[in-house]
């Protein structure tokens, strides 16, 4: 299920428009995978209120109801714990990351790279 990605040097999959890697595919991985692709459009309002706040502030125009829009795919970092955004269209030299609780219960570590 998982391909090697030269690029960015880690395992990939896609599921229902979500992107996961991994450094190493584990036994779990896929199952968490589709789980989590699943649970990605039931958390995104709790996933908003918690990044919405910080992305104001940096970017304008940014709202609830366009901030997935302009986020683009998700990229789900299963060995990390992390949700990044490589393609958003905010700006075209960052990418936007936070870490994921189990199940998306819970959102943190904002950070804005590149």
């Amino acid at each position: 299920m998982f391909h090697f990605d030269d690029d960015l040097e880690k395992y990939m999959v896609e599921i229902d428009g979500v992107a996961f890697a991994c450094e190493e595919p584990r036994e779990d991985y896929e199952e968490e995978a589709r789980k989590l692709a699943r649970l990605y459009g039931e958390k995104q309002q709790a996933l908003a209120e918690f990044l919405l706040p910080e992305l104001q502030e940096i970017f304008e125009g940014v709202t609830a109801a366009n901030l997935f829009q302009r986020l683009g795919k998700p990229t789900i970092d299963l060995s990390t714990f992390q949700i990044q955004y490589f393609d958003q269209t905010l700006d075209k030299g960052h990418i936007i990351q936070c870490e994921y609780d189990e199940d998306f219960e819970g959102f943190s570590c904002f950070s804005l790279d590149g």
